[in-house]
């Protein structure tokens, strides 16, 4: 399989492997930032020093972020990062299953759709290969807990990981000692990412999308129930 987008391991991370529901702390709202970021860091998009968003002709050629970048497109006047982790809970109402699509089509999830109450319609996507998550979550520790120092695309996976509060998530499989080192761990290599004069512009959009999608998911659900 190629490799993964930023949006994708966090699905992976976020979901129950054996119900294909999320879990925990998990918001699937926050994948609508990470989207933007996989566009910024594939250069399928540019984000000026006013993270004004502007389309940079680039066919990023995966599902979800053609999607997005269609949307994106779509509109003739340059927005700012935060006016689409704002709109894109509007326009793609369903990012988990947006962002499951090459997963399933590739195997690593399945798809199975049912009812609630024989009306509202559900899908779950539970884990059909280990393989992916397995070597993402060896990645993370290698990162977070034996202190590796982390490519340009890990450090951003970490900060966007510590910035969603799913950190803990990720090192679920190391005991308790480990996972308060791997937070620590984290917070330095989202703050070395942030100070970084290369990276910083990137690292600032990219969290400024997963935490404002975030809070734009909770708005709209909380809309649609009223």
């Amino acid at each position: 399989m190629v490799d993964l987008l930023l949006a994708e391991e966090l699905l992976l991370i976020g979901l129950d492997d054996e119900s294909g529901r999320t879990r925990g702390m998990f918001d699937p709202g926050s994948l609508h930032g990470a989207l933007l970021c996989d566009l910024i860091e594939r250069g399928a998009v540019t984000v000026d020093d006013r993270t004004t968003v502007h389309p940079a002709g680039v066919a990023p050629g995966h599902p979800a972020l053609d999607a997005v970048l269609a949307t994106i497109a779509e509109d003739p006047k340059p927005r700012s990062v935060s006016h689409w982790t704002s709109t894109l809970p509007w326009k793609h109402t369903k990012p988990a299953e947006l962002v499951a699509q090459r997963l399933v089509a590739d195997g690593v999830l399945s798809r199975e759709e049912g009812k609630v109450l024989g009306l509202f319609r559900t899908v779950r996507l539970p884990e059909a290969d280990p393989g992916p998550e397995r070597a993402l979550r060896e990645r993370l520790r290698s990162v977070l807990v034996h202190g590796t120092t982390p490519s340009a695309h890990d450090a951003l996976l970490v900060a966007l990981l510590h910035s969603t509060s799913q950190v803990r998530a990720a090192l679920s499989d190391v005991d308790t000692a480990q996972r308060r080192a791997g937070g620590k761990r984290a917070r330095a290599v989202a703050k070395g990412l942030a100070d970084d004069p290369v990276l910083k512009a990137r690292y600032d959009a990219a969290v400024l999308a997963a935490v404002m999608a975030t809070v734009s998911t909770v708005v709209v659900t909380t809309s649609g129930s009223s």
